[in-house]
């Protein structure tokens, strides 16, 4: 009697439980990051999102305005946003005494790379696809209501 197949059959069912149990804990991963694992602030003072395989997501209001400049740039340059954005980024840009001023600031340079955090002493790295690419949508629309918030 041959013992390959039993073999084969514990193999598999093995192979089988751990990616049940990887995909149990990235969909608990996934919850907290963008449901009730996290608070976003009105205010700014809270995080952005909690729970993000581990990372912590810097506050908006500590990030600076050249940052929350820079990711909108990057985010509509990306897709991740409508035309909405722009016209929000532009006027964040006046504030900052235009494109040639805003370059000179680290945080909107980091952010029009796609690196949040500016001056929170936290930084994120957006973009990717599948889940990251879901998780940056949302982080793009918390920071273009928090740019809209400092007009």
């Amino acid at each position: 009697m041959s013992t390959t197949a039993p073999r084969l059959a514990a193999i598999a069912l093995g192979l089988f439980l751990a990616a049940s149990t990887a995909q149990a804990q990235l969909l608990d991963s996934v919850k907290g990051a963008l449901g009730g694992g996290g608070q976003q602030s009105s205010g700014g003072g809270g995080s952005l999102l909690g729970g993000l395989g581990g990372a912590s997501m810097p506050s908006l209001g500590s990030v600076g305005t050249g940052n929350i400049t820079g990711i909108l740039s990057y985010c509509a340059k990306n897709n991740y946003l409508g035309g909405g954005a722009s016209s929000v980024k532009d006027k964040l840009l006046g504030k900052l005494g235009g494109e040639q001023q805003a370059q000179s600031d680290p945080g909107y340079r980091e952010g029009l790379s796609g690196i949040l955090g500016g001056n929170s002493g936290q930084k994120v790295e957006l973009g990717g696809g599948g889940l990251k690419q879901q998780i940056t949508e949302k982080v793009c629309d918390q920071v273009l209501e928090y740019g809209q918030s400092l007009l």
